[in-house]
């Protein structure tokens, strides 16, 4: 059965105040409750044990006097110990259980008897008298003439159980009242502390997408509202200049498409208007190359946006880059007019074969558009660096070089010197872009130097695994 809208629907949360608010109001209350159902018991553990070594003094007393007096001596002892100090019960038992003098206040003449102890035994006692109120004993063994007698020393506990109740009432009654004052202290301090969220998310609710250039407040305290101030302003500045670069993209790529088009488009209009058919000297020497430059351009910009989607796919396989190196120098020969220099070490590593050939071979084409007379190509292992080896590719040309100013950019799409804008020297833009895309998905960098013998010379540096260096 297919869920309603409802049933998808995620549970709406509360707000972050109301939150916080109910969470510190049951935190406190239900603290509070516990603190007096503690204090209460404590205070009553405190009270009986007090209770308990009053009697029990007591009763040793009594018991003493026994044994110095003796049996006959009962009635006076219990009348001499005339109940004080909170005890409510005086009794001298006989050996065989039977009361034989007692002094109690009202409400406890028919306590039950309790065994006698042995002779020097204190045992505390938990009774109930027959008015119903709680009574602690505590009953002390005595000898006297070779005779054991007992002493019941008791206080009623209801009194003081009743004041203990009396006071964790009033505590607990206390308890809605705190709970109030917390939820609205609470409420109020979070309101306080969430202001300067709310003015960073209205400010950022009135950013346009046209807006460039507006940030939120920063709060002056140095907190975690203003860390997120800085961060969300971080944000901005980089979708700002995410936004200029596609701009930038967009135009420098509509620019470069739009020579070949126009190119091709008129001689397409000629051929119709004239009534004229092309001749094969135009198509190979005008149009064919036209097209083979949009098409390399198309795939180039399908890679790179492939790239900035979801990571450029790359097979994982066993690359010889001396093998690389040594193919495109040879392929550079063939193509004439320039002197070229290889030296190479052996090298392996684990990538995309055909990416690193598109790596060299786009840092050899471009060295071959700038090059006068000689191109270098060089192929080493830095063994030194610490983990990996690395493998150096090098790929100088003998040109003007590049400014130093103008390095940290030659690796950005479209970007050529000033010096290049010809289209018929100068390249897409996107070769040395690819290079840095390429490189960087296989752990590597590249970079820029200038060419011993004058130039530029770039270099690519790739880490590769220890056994596969050092393999024939």
């Amino acid at each position: 059965m297919p869920l309603s809208s409802e049933a998808l629907t995620p549970p709406r949360r509360w707000p972050i105040r109301v939150t916080t608010t109910v969470i510190a109001t049951a935190v406190v209350t239900v603290v509070l409750a516990l603190t007096a159902g503690g204090a209460w018991l404590l205070l009553r553990s405190a009270v009986h044990n007090a209770i308990d070594s009053t009697d029990r003094d007591r009763a040793v007393d009594v018991a003493s006097s026994l044994a110095q007096r003796g049996p006959g001596a009962a009635l006076d002892l219990v009348s001499e110990a005339e109940p004080s100090s909170g005890v409510d019960l005086v009794r001298i038992v006989a050996p065989d259980g039977s009361p034989m003098a007692a002094r109690v206040t009202r409400g406890l003449q028919n306590v039950e008897s309790l065994p006698v102890p042995r002779a020097g035994q204190v045992v505390e006692h938990d009774l109930v008298a027959p008015s119903g109120t709680d009574l602690r004993v505590t009953s002390v063994g005595v000898n006297v003439g070779g005779l054991t007698f007992g002493v019941d020393v008791g206080t009623d506990t209801e009194r003081y159980d009743t004041m203990l109740t009396a006071g964790a009432v009033l505590f607990l009654a206390f308890v809605p009242v705190a709970g109030l004052v917390t939820a609205v202290f609470v409420h109020l301090a979070m309101g306080r502390v969430l202001r300067p969220v709310e003015s960073i998310r209205s400010r950022v609710a009135e950013i346009s997408v046209s807006g460039r250039g507006e940030r939120v407040p920063v709060p002056e305290a140095e907190d975690e509202i203003a860390r997120l101030a800085r961060t969300m302003n971080a944000m901005l500045a980089r979708l700002d200049a995410a936004r200029t670069a596609q701009v930038a993209f967009i135009g420098d790529a509509s620019h470069e498409l739009r020579s070949p088009l126009s190119t091709l488009s008129t001689m397409l209009e000629l051929s119709s208007t004239s009534g004229t058919p092309v001749d094969v000297a135009t198509v190979d020497d005008l149009l064919l190359p036209e097209v083979l430059r949009m098409r390399s351009m198309v795939e180039d910009l399908l890679m790179l946006a492939k790239n900035d989607e979801r990571g450029m796919p790359l097979r994982d396989e066993d690359v010889d880059l001396d093998d690389i190196v040594l193919s495109e120098a040879a392929r550079l020969r063939g193509l004439g007019g320039l002197e070229v220099a290889v030296t190479v070490e052996h090298a392996r590593l684990r990538g995309d074969p055909d990416a690193m050939v598109r790596v060299v071979r786009n840092l050899v084409d471009n060295a071959r558009r700038h090059a006068r007379d000689t191109v270098s190509l060089g192929l080493t292992v830095d063994r030194t660096s610490p983990g990996a080896p690395t493998a150096v590719i090098s790929v100088d040309d003998d040109g003007d070089g590049i400014p130093p100013e103008q390095r940290a950019n030659i690796f950005d799409r479209f970007a050529r010197l000033d010096l290049d804008r010809g289209r018929a020297s100068g390249g897409s833009g996107l070769g040395l872009a690819i290079v840095a895309e390429i490189t960087r998905t296989h752990g590597g960098s590249v970079r820029i130097d200038d060419a011993p013998g004058g130039g530029a010379r770039f270099v690519v540096e790739l880490p590769v695994e220890p056994l596969q260096v050092w393999a024939d």
